[in-house]
């Protein structure tokens, strides 16, 4: 493995072109914060989920990493940088490279990662979120983005196959805490998932669930998808209706959005891909 590319966004985020021994290739990012230092791996190359506003969906999928090339891309970046969190939020769907995941983890503690530096993201998939929780430790994130099943079947077509009482149950077998609550990624999309009624349903939805903390990330636009950000103001609306129904809540601070390295841009040309 090697680092075939680097891209150092205005506010300090670093986006690598990771080169892989059969010539595919993946990107992974640095996230530099006042006391952190976050890594953001990817677990596959492409993805399969097809979510309609992730970049990385457009690629289509086509292998999963191996353990060694998941820890790979974080020896890499640690080269440059202490690592002091790493995220599973990179390119591809953790949970559908289930095993070779769970042992990047179990490695990582090894090098002195506490399991609440280490986050596994899914767009939900029942079953493995109930396995992870008894095969290890470590931070459980939910990409939820719609409040219920008719909007979210349109932006992420997995919800026709789980739809949110299966996952949410799932959810709540996770061995959830204060110190390690349910990550709830919601990407604002305007004039689609953020408003004051969106705010309200999802408040309701996620009652079922002891630890949460939501996270709200404003969209970062795609070329070739529609989406769009929404305002400062609605977001901030959105994320004061939620703080008023009891939920910690917080608006993601985009990094390396100049960069395409920020939430959703991940990608790489498609004739990259198939070399």
């Amino acid at each position: 493995m090697n680092i075939a590319d680097q891209i150092t966004a205005a506010d300090g985020t670093e986006k690598f072109l990771i080169g892989l021994a059969d010539g595919k290739k993946v990107e992974s990012v640095l996230i530099k914060h006042k006391r952190t230092v976050c890594a953001c791996v990817s677990s596959q190359v492409g993805c399969a989920m097809k979510c309609s506003f992730c970049a990385t969906g457009l690629m289509g999928f086509s292998r999963n990493l191996t353990s060694e090339e998941i820890i790979g891309q974080f020896e890499l970046m640690g080269g440059i940088k202490r690592i002091t969190n790493v995220v599973f939020m990179g390119m591809g769907e953790p949970l559908h490279n289930y095993e070779n995941v769970v042992a990047a983890v179990n490695e990582l503690r090894t090098k002195g990662l506490s399991w609440q530096k280490i986050t596994v993201s899914t767009v939900g998939i029942p079953d493995k979120i109930r396995q992870l929780g008894k095969d290890t430790q470590c931070q459980l994130a939910f990409s939820l983005h719609a409040p219920n099943d008719e909007l979210r079947n349109k932006l992420v077509p997995l919800n026709n196959r789980y739809p949110l009482v299966e996952i949410l149950a799932a959810c709540k077998a996770f061995p959830l805490s204060r110190k390690g609550p349910l990550m709830i990624e919601y990407v604002l999309l305007a004039g689609v998932n953020d408003s004051f009624e969106h705010a309200k349903e999802m408040a309701q939805l996620l009652r079922q669930i002891p630890f949460v903390l939501i996270n709200l990330i404003p969209c970062n636009p795609v070329a070739g998808l529609s989406f769009q950000r929404p305002s400062p103001e609605t977001a901030l609306a959105f994320k004061n209706v939620l703080i008023a129904a009891g939920y910690k809540t917080i608006i993601r601070t985009t990094k390396g959005q100049d960069s395409d390295a920020a939430c959703g841009m991940l990608s790489i040309k498609k004739q990259e891909i198939n070399v």
